[in-house]
């Protein structure tokens, strides 16, 4: 019966703010490259290991053996208060890889004591394209997010974070709780950029015209070049006349950072019409989307 379920007890006791109910969960992801023996192509190979309720669903290939396209599963739907979450992702030299999520992650609400967090380490020597759906924070959440990212000189990486505060549909918003989250970009172990991002339920900044002005959702999308192929001004305004509505800034040679505040809808056509910028004009690759973003 659903009444008798693992999930249905585990939801009930996160709705109810019960303390004893804590999940630690730990993801592993390996990304090497391998050489078929029979057609001597190319293939990115994917091994993982996992604590807890994360979970890799299936590897994927529709760019080809080169790329491997990794769901990344969480069954519970969501990180409740005392929930730690551990993703530790690894791309080898020459390895190509697509991490996505099949739907939004939600940081429910906390109870008084109560926090949940994540971190996220990735170590990157080859290509990670880093493409989860949106995080949805709700009203008196207490969460902590960590996102550390290590790229050596020929590593390459696309990626991108959307967070919304509350849920407009339910005419609920982020009046208290916390959002504190810290997205770090080291290359070859020199820290270069750090995004940090405190908000309190309630937060002024959320109607400030030097804050969110307004929005109740912000994204934030990265890309970063290998050492042979750093940006340039031209490529960046280029760039910036096909997604006008994204605030681009080159804060390194090799690292480049976007902003927006918009609605959801508005934020996720944006970031996936960056990300086909990026493949097709600037590493002139193919670009085919994750089956999963069309259901």
């Amino acid at each position: 019966m659903l009444l008798s379920s693992p999930h249905f007890k585990k939801n009930q006791l996160r709705e109810t703010g019960n303390s004893q109910d804590l999940w630690h969960a730990r993801l592993d992801l390996n990304f090497e490259v391998a050489q078929d023996t029979h057609s001597q192509a190319i293939r990115t190979l994917l091994t993982h290991q996992h604590e807890g309720p994360l979970r890799i669903q299936k590897a994927l290939y529709p760019d080809g053996p080169s790329c491997c396209h990794a769901l990344m599963l969480h069954p519970p739907d969501g990180i409740a208060a005392g929930d730690r979450l551990s993703v530790n992702t690894r791309v080898g030299n020459g390895a190509h890889a697509l991490v996505t999520t099949p739907g939004a992650s939600k940081w429910y609400g906390a109870f008084e004591e109560g926090f949940a967090k994540q971190s996220i380490n990735i170590h990157i020597d080859g290509f990670l394209e880093w493409l989860p759906a949106e995080t949805i924070i709700y009203n008196g959440a207490k969460a902590h997010s960590h996102l550390d990212i290590n790229i050596q000189s020929e590593g390459t990486m696309i990626g991108w974070d959307l967070l919304i505060f509350g849920r407009a549909a339910k005419l609920e918003t982020f009046e208290k709780g916390y959002f504190d989250q810290t997205l770090n970009i080291k290359l070859a172990d020199e820290l270069v950029w750090v995004d940090r991002l405190f908000l309190r339920g309630g937060d002024p900044l959320f109607k400030s015209p030097v804050g969110m002005r307004g929005c109740y959702a912000l994204s934030t999308c990265w890309a970063v070049a290998p050492d042979r192929l750093t940006f340039n001004e031209e490529q960046i305004n280029h760039l910036r006349l096909a997604i006008p509505n994204i605030a681009f800034t080159l804060v390194h040679p090799r690292v480049l950072v976007g902003r927006q505040l918009s609605d959801p809808i508005s934020l996720r056509k944006n970031l996936e019409m960056t990300w086909y910028w990026l493949k097709t004009k600037w590493l002139n690759l193919q670009a085919i989307p994750p089956r999963i973003w069309a259901t």
